[in-house]
């Protein structure tokens, strides 16, 4: 079976001047270059639940699968994030199968603690995955298995959200972390980094540091990945988006 290539709306953050994101005028769009899926973004969302339902109406009506990415950490000291309850309801308006957030300040599992996610996931038929993000007290390959052993531990089905790109931020071998998380990741942003004078920046699909075709390949077919990087301005972010999913369907 090939893997399912998304499209997370960052892709689109430099088309328009402003850097706004309808998100809800391209997913027709996104439908027709052939994504399956489409991995909407809450800080584009401008005009909250009624935009939510557009989309989750829209989505349907282009047969587009729905991820929800939301920029929050699952734990503030220790404890569950107060609003968890609420990103669960909003990826439940948008019609959306999978939430995604980072761990942030994870301290081991309590009974509380644990019975307050499982009632959370019981609630809602949406998986919930955990990003590494750039930071290498809340997103290394150690800390993150660590968590997952943990999970594992209290029955909680959680996935990991490997993102390529946020490895070397924290001077971590993505290659070497595939390896090691790779029995827990349920999904994959595809996402690409160069060094610059100016330090660690976004880049092309192919003109960073990590052989993404090569990554990749280290994680099975029935794992989905989502471009995540921005594609160029006006017409040109289409044209990438459609040349590279292309090309990331041909390896």
């Amino acid at each position: 079976m090939a893997r399912e290539i998304g499209l997370n709306t960052l892709a689109y953050m430099h088309r328009t001047a402003d850097n706004k994101v309808e998100q809800k005028e391209i997913l027709q769009e996104i439908k027709e270059m052939g994504f399956p899926i489409v991995e909407v973004r809450r800080e584009y969302i401008l005009s909250g639940k009624t935009e939510m339902k557009e989309i989750a109406q829209r989505a349907s009506e282009s047969g587009l699968k729905v991820f929800y990415s939301v920029p929050a950490e699952l734990f503030t000291a220790g404890v569950l994030n107060a609003q968890m309850g609420h990103y669960f309801e909003e990826a439940s308006l948008l019609g959306a199968v999978q939430l995604k957030v980072t761990l942030g300040e994870f301290r081991g599992f309590t009974a509380k603690l644990a019975e307050e996610v499982r009632q959370l996931l019981t609630a809602y038929p949406i998986r919930l995955t955990i990003e590494n993000d750039q930071s290498a007290e809340k997103g290394s390959p150690a800390v993150l298995m660590g968590f997952i052993a943990e999970a594992r531990k209290a029955s909680l089905d959680i996935g990991l959200t490997f993102d390529t790109g946020n490895f070397i931020y924290i001077d971590s071998d993505p290659f070497v972390a595939a390896k090691e998380m790779r029995d827990a990741v349920t999904y994959i942003h595809i996402k690409n980094v160069a060094v610059t004078e100016n330090g660690i920046t976004l880049s092309g699909l192919e003109s960073g540091l990590v052989d993404m075709r090569r990554l990749l390949s280290l994680f099975p077919d029935s794992v989905p990945a989502s471009i995540e990087y921005p594609c160029g301005v006006g017409d040109e972010a289409t044209k990438t988006i459609s040349a590279d999913y292309k090309k990331i369907r041909s390896w």
